[in-house]
């Protein structure tokens, strides 16, 4: 039983704290609490509104009347003054006047002064009022024998009360009215006084109260607006951020025990719950663009295959068409050929097997950069020496003619790999020839130019499309003006690789229909000797590996780039 009970008071008291946490129930409050300020202030105007009534009454009922009676006496008393004098001039066809109006007008005066008796009237207003009565009692027996005296015939004893004693009682009477009308009147202009204090009070304290309600009322709409329209006009606005996806706020309101509370924290997680779709949304779109990526990569790649594919096959068939061309006619007039004849069939020769195999060093120099495997051999050599060998290369294979050489005051030793080296500024000398026109001039110069070595290259063939000098170093990207020309577009890329894992530089200035030169600036700044102890040591084990392989006639550039 005491279970059940207390099971009870908290199902009770569960429900008493949902009411008091429930907007309806908060509502109905504020409703009740403004409803019990408008009977409040409904009650204290009407109070004040009485009080201001009363005092009102009192200076209309009291005073006023009080007031218009003394003024009505004081005319009834000077009314009989005058029947006396008229009783003692006037006669009728039997002799005297008659008394009636002075009957009249003296009961007149009895019934005002019975009125006035019946107003309230303070402790003062009694000792004036009681002086007029005895004066007036004593002028109206005075009247009254005038009157007397007149009807009997006795004028000059009429008279001379008329001028003597009435006259006298006459003034006493009318003085202590006249006192008692002055105190009336002063105590009516300070009732009126009170009064109109008392409507200007009432007026204050009735403005306070409805300037009191007012801000009640702004309190009232501004509480209503920051507990009620304002938490549910941001999370409607939350709302309208999670439906457009703008997931970057904080849902505030969650403390909250009420139905907004609620609101709050079903929009947080709505809002967790839309992250969680947009992030799976975002996962998958990344992974659709790198299986997009993916795809026009292999596309792409496919391409190339296919164009370095339909390109290597025209670059081999070429050389070998003109080897076995000049083989063929080395045999067919190989009795009557004469020594220059055979020389440039065989110079013929030599230079299509060049380009096989600067094909072929490039190819396998992309293959192995790609890889990460063609790393420099750096050592100490003479930069002048490997660029006259070269030199001699090229007059070797016939095309010397045309080759100027301009090698100026070089240091006697830099710091690079050789080999790679000979095969960039070679690649840079056979491009110049392959783009210029037949029996055009190419120049290789060099000289020292502060902290670096600059070799350039300079020829005067097709020129590079201003837009396109740029892109010439990307791998296999060829100019869109060599038309029918044969070439990978690897070779350029590798140059500039080779130069800038040197440290260096390649800086290309080309003009379409005048030429281009190619420029490439090395550093000479000598080597730490730990380091260069072991470069020295890396060559020799280098030498040793490759001494065998080298041919007799040749350098070790040339051998391992062309042999």
């Amino acid at each position: 039983m005491q279970w059940l009970q207390a099971e009870r008071i908290m199902r009770s008291w569960r429900s008493l704290l949902f009411l008091r946490n429930s907007l309806p129930a908060k509502l109905a409050l504020l409703a009740a609490f403004f409803v019990l300020a408008v009977v409040t202030v409904r009650v204290l105007s009407l109070d004040r509104l009485a009080h201001v009534d009363a005092v009102s009454g009192e200076v209309q009922n009291r005073w006023l009347d009080s007031v218009r009676l003394l003024g009505t006496l004081s005319r009834h008393i000077a009314t009989v003054r005058s029947e006396e004098a008229e009783a003692l001039l006037r006669r009728d066809a039997s002799g005297w006047t008659s008394s009636e109006d002075m009957q009249r007008s003296l009961s007149a005066i009895a019934q005002d002064i019975g009125r006035y008796r019946s107003i309230p009237h303070d402790t003062d207003e009694t000792p004036a009022f009681d002086s007029f009565l005895r004066n007036w009692a004593d002028h109206d027996q005075h009247a009254r024998t005038i009157v007397s005296l007149a009807q009997r015939g006795q004028t000059d004893e009429a008279a001379a009360l008329f001028k003597g004693s009435a006259h006298f009682s006459f003034k006493e009477a009318a003085d202590s009215l006249r006192r008692l009308i002055d105190l009336t009147e002063t105590k009516a202009d300070a009732a009126r006084k009170t009064a109109a204090e008392a409507i200007t009070r009432a007026q204050r304290f009735i403005s306070d109260l409805i300037l009191a309600m007012l801000v009640l009322f702004v309190a009232l709409i501004f509480y209503l607006w920051a507990s009620f329209s304002r938490p549910l006009l941001d999370l409607a606005g939350l709302m309208r951020r999670l439906a457009s996806h703008d997931t970057s706020f904080s849902v505030p309101f969650e403390s909250r025990r009420d139905e907004i509370g609620d609101v709050a924290r079903s929009l947080a997680v709505f809002r967790r719950n839309t992250i969680e779709l947009l992030e799976s949304r975002k996962s998958l779109a990344k992974q659709a663009d790198i299986l997009t990526g993916s795809l026009e990569k292999e596309r792409a790649l496919a391409a190339e295959q296919r164009n370095f594919i339909t390109t290597m096959s025209h670059e081999f068939r070429t050389p070998l068409t003109s080897i076995d061309g000049n083989a063929q006619r080395l045999l067919a007039t190989k009795d009557q050929a004469t020594p220059s004849q055979i020389a440039d069939r065989a110079h013929k020769i030599r230079a299509a097997v060049f380009r096989m195999t600067s094909l072929v060093v490039s190819l396998t120099g992309a293959m192995e950069m790609a890889s990460g495997q063609l790393q420099p051999r750096a050592r100490r050599f003479d930069l002048a020496g490997m660029l006259r060998d070269l030199r001699r290369y090229y007059c070797e294979i016939g095309m010397g003619d045309t080759l100027e050489e301009e090698i100026g005051n070089l240091p006697k030793e830099i710091t690079g790999d050789p080999e790679l080296l000979y095969y960039a500024f070679s690649n840079l000398i056979a491009n110049a020839f392959k783009y210029s026109p037949e029996g055009g001039i190419v120049t290789l110069r060099a000289k020292s130019a502060d902290a670096s070595v600059e070799i350039t290259v300079e020829d005067h063939g097709l020129g590079i499309p201003p837009d396109e000098i740029d892109r010439v170093r990307e791998r296999f990207y060829r100019g869109s003006n060599v038309g029918s020309i044969p070439g990978t577009g690897v070779g350029l890329h590798l140059v500039d690789l080779i130069v800038r894992q040197h440290g260096g530089s390649l800086r290309i200035d080309s003009e379409v229909g005048r030429g281009t030169r190619m420029t490439v600036s090395l550093p000479m700044q000598d080597t730490e000797p730990s380091l260069l102890e072991d470069v020295i040591e890396q060559d020799l084990v280098y030498r040793g590996r490759r001494r065998d392989s080298e041919p007799s006639g040749g350098s070790p550039e040339r051998a391992r780039l062309h042999s």
